[in-house]
């Protein structure tokens, strides 16, 4: 007996895009850039992706925003630009859910690696 079956999706986060709020959870956060997925599968596991989706990503409920491949790729360059400048961007984005713990573990880290020439 074989199973199989479609409809398995899977999200590749690409990296914070904007803070904007959700019209269906209605909590304001930092929505991510994704490619969305979606496989044909064979005994649960899956086998061939047969659609894929680039979109930005609500964090909490996982509404999206569709986006054509074009915009995907400019955004994704505007992206990786801002990460070669780590200072550039904003606390509120660079460290969007994180606990105080973890923003003062982070800030310790970025200090060390200036000073270490990492």
């Amino acid at each position: 007996m074989i199973i199989w079956g479609w409809g398995k999706t899977t999200r590749k986060i690409i990296g914070a895009v904007f803070e904007h709020a959700c019209t269906y959870c209605n909590r304001t956060d930092v929505w991510r850039l994704c490619i969305v997925r979606t496989w044909f599968t064979l005994f649960f596991i899956p086998i061939i992706p047969y659609r894929k989706k680039y979109c930005i990503l609500c964090p909490h409920c996982g509404s999206y925003i569709e986006l054509t491949q074009e915009q995907f790729e400019k955004i994704k360059m505007d992206i990786s630009v801002s990460n070669t400048n780590e200072d550039a961007i904003p606390d509120s984005v660079k460290y969007a859910g994180k606990t105080e713990t973890q923003i003062n573990y982070l800030k310790q880290m970025e200090e060390y690696n200036r000073e270490h020439g990492n």
